[in-house]
């Protein structure tokens, strides 16, 4: 009965010891798939998207080149939707999404933050608009 019991404490051990040994393989080998994935680099787009990208951006630079007369409008335009972006919507949408408590009295400020950048971007640039076509 001894031997038997003795022999079956060793055969546990084993199996523990070879799951161990397994397990370890195992992490080994995820541990080196994530790096050689980390360590690749991207793939770079296309020739094609490259040409296609590079000329839209020339072509609506030209056009809006020869369209506007006036670089203080398209200065105005930039900074009326830009430093709103920045001030007021990207902020408040960040805090929204990322605040961990969900009835937080936080993250109901950056929803109302989000909403008046919703309403002062639309705001300033009819503003601006409305001024450049009073100019003409």
């Amino acid at each position: 009965g001894g031997v038997e019991a003795g022999g079956a404490a060793l055969d546990r051990r084993e199996a523990t010891a070879s799951s161990a040994a397994a397990a370890a393989a195992i992490g080994a080998a995820t541990a080196a798939a994530a790096a050689d994935d980390a360590a690749a680099p991207p793939l770079p787009p296309s020739e094609l998207t490259f040409w296609v990208v590079t000329s839209l951006f020339l072509v609506c630079s030209v056009g809006i080149a020869l369209v506007v007369t006036d670089l203080g409008l398209v200065l105005s335009v930039v900074g009326a939707t830009g430093s709103t972006t920045v001030s007021y919507l990207l902020p408040g949408f960040c805090y929204f999404r990322l605040c961990p408590r969900k009835r937080s009295p936080m993250r109901l400020l950056a929803l109302l933050q989000l909403a008046l950048g919703c309403i002062i971007m639309p705001g300033s640039l009819a503003l601006i608009f409305a001024a450049g076509a009073g100019e003409r």
